[in-house]
């Protein structure tokens, strides 16, 4: 047996020892493992939306706030204003961001101990009959208990925890994005549903002027078939003119009822809740003379669609960091703090506490390639949702240069259709009066009726495409979201934080 002169003697750090060993663990707990940052994807040259050619597209910056009220149509502002306020979709995606704020402040929770309080009552016997033979009292007793404990904390050291943060953030981040891109569609799809609910009105005037201007032929067409001097024959083509252009006209009812429909459900209402605010029948919105485009580059900052891939690409990326923690060492605290007594009077007794506390460590050493499995999956996930950035980013410009091409041939067929319209009138003047004159037949007036009226609906058509060329430009080049007083409120309201930031001086 060893005398007191050999025994060890107790280990004490020297206060060197203490401040390296607190900097040895501040700087492992400041690593993070995984890359930091998806890598950087090339933007797209200037080159890649081709050249319209056209005075409609100019190079300037292009100008989306409130871009539908360039229109200059109070029914317009209206109804957009009335789906930002209520239309479900937009609700949707602002409850999304809200649960989404959520899961962050959930991710960085774990950052911190969770520490949590209780009490405790028991009436217990002890059933033991060697202890009653030798005499030791084991009647019922109380046992009263309150104390605090440490839930089984993870100290971050190798950055998994941090890493989930930055997950939870990116993918918040994302469906702020989503929020925006669901806003710049909502206030797109109005301005198209009241265009083609214009262009259906004007359609239907179109129709029914035109069943005037041939019944009035008609009519002359009778008149001289009473007179003997025309056939049955005239008069039969004239009556089946007439009933022809009629046939059309409930259809064109049919599909303004089913466009008013579809309006109302896009500004969260019925029908009859929007039915005032459509009740006078307007013009088709006439859209500005010519739209900058910008540079390409500035399209992936502008369009919402494509900052949420590049969020998803980032969420993506920092899981990898927490699957490769997974192979290091976890060191996790844990422990209590309580006062137990038989009475209740001695839980106010210090000398009854109790308590425990200590670091627990594990370290993984046979998986089964579970790790390296989720590693692996992990990076595939980050690559894949690269991947689906940059198709997100070749979407967006192959829709700009889709929306580009459209707007400048919709504006030069409205020209050539108006052109049509012009020389169609001219030509249903002179062939009325070659008519009443007796030098044109029956056959020739109707069918410059016919043409008469085909140009009219082409050019109702022209100018309603035109004006959805307008809008889809502007929702292919961003919608305008960023500098809309609509989006910073709406951003305000689903994430808390950042409206305390605002106020900060």
């Amino acid at each position: 047996m060893l005398s007191h002169g050999f025994l060890p003697r107790p280990w004490r750090w020297s206060r060197a020892q203490t401040v390296a060993a607190a900097a040895v663990l501040c700087c492992i707990a400041g690593c993070r493992l995984g890359p930091d940052a998806p890598p950087t994807v090339a933007p797209p040259v200037a080159s890649a939306v081709p050249s319209a050619g056209s005075p409609d597209i100019t190079n300037d910056a292009p100008d989306l706030v409130r871009w539908w009220t360039r229109f200059g149509d109070p029914t317009v502002d209206a109804l957009v204003a009335r789906a930002e306020a209520s239309n479900t979709t937009l609700a949707a995606a602002l409850a999304s961001v809200r649960a989404a704020y959520a899961s962050v402040g959930s991710a960085e929770s774990a950052l911190w101990p969770q520490i949590g309080g209780g009490a405790q009552y028991q009436r217990a016997k002890t059933n033991i009959a060697q202890l009653a033979a030798s005499g030791v009292k084991v009647d019922p007793y109380d046992m009263y208990a309150y104390g605090v404990g440490l839930t089984g904390w993870e100290i971050d050291l190798w950055g998994s925890v941090r890493r989930q943060v930055e997950a939870a953030q990116a993918d918040a981040a994302s469906q702020v994005e989503l929020m925006r891109d669901a806003l710049v569609s909502v206030r797109s799809q109005v301005a198209a549903t009241y265009v083609q609910l214009r262009m259906l009105e004007a359609q239907r005037e179109v129709l029914r002027s035109n069943i005037a201007a041939f019944s009035s032929t008609r009519d002359a067409i009778r008149a001289r078939f009473d007179q003997g001097t025309t056939s049955g024959l005239d008069l039969a083509r004239a009556d089946a003119q007439v009933d022809a252009v009629e046939a059309q006209l409930p259809g064109v009812e049919s599909a303004i009822r089913s466009t008013q429909a579809s309006l109302a459900v896009l500004c969260g209402a019925t029908p009859d809740d929007i039915a005032a605010m459509l009740a006078t029948a307007g013009a088709i919105p006439e859209p500005p003379v010519a739209m900058g485009i910008g540079l390409p580059a500035s399209l992936i900052e502008r369009r919402a669609d494509v900052r949420a891939a590049w969020q998803k690409a980032v969420a993506a990326t920092a899981t990898v960091g927490v699957a490769e923690a997974a192979r290091l060492p976890r060191i996790i605290l844990g422990g209590n703090f309580y006062i137990a007594s038989n009475n209740v009077s001695g839980l106010g007794e210090i000398a009854n506490k109790a308590y425990s506390f200590g670091p627990s460590i594990s370290v993984p050493i046979f998986t089964g390639g579970a790790i390296d499995s989720a590693i692996a999956q992990q990076k595939a996930l980050a690559e894949a949702a690269l991947e689906q950035y940059r198709g997100a980013v070749l979407g967006a410009i192959g829709d700009l240069s889709a929306s580009v091409g459209d707007f400048v041939l919709s504006r030069e067929s409205q020209r050539r259709s108006d052109s049509a319209v012009a020389s169609a009138k001219r030509a249903l003047d002179i062939a009325t009066q070659q008519f009443d004159a007796g030098v044109t037949d029956v056959t020739t007036l109707l069918d410059v009726q016919r043409s008469a009226l085909d140009a009219e609906n082409a050019a109702v058509e022209a100018r309603g495409a035109t004006a959805q060329g307008y809008i889809g430009l502007c929702r292919a080049l961003g919608g305008g979201w960023e500098e809309s007083q609509e989006n910073r409120s709406t951003q305000a309201a689903a994430d808390p934080r950042s409206a305390r930031e605002e106020q900060q001086p």
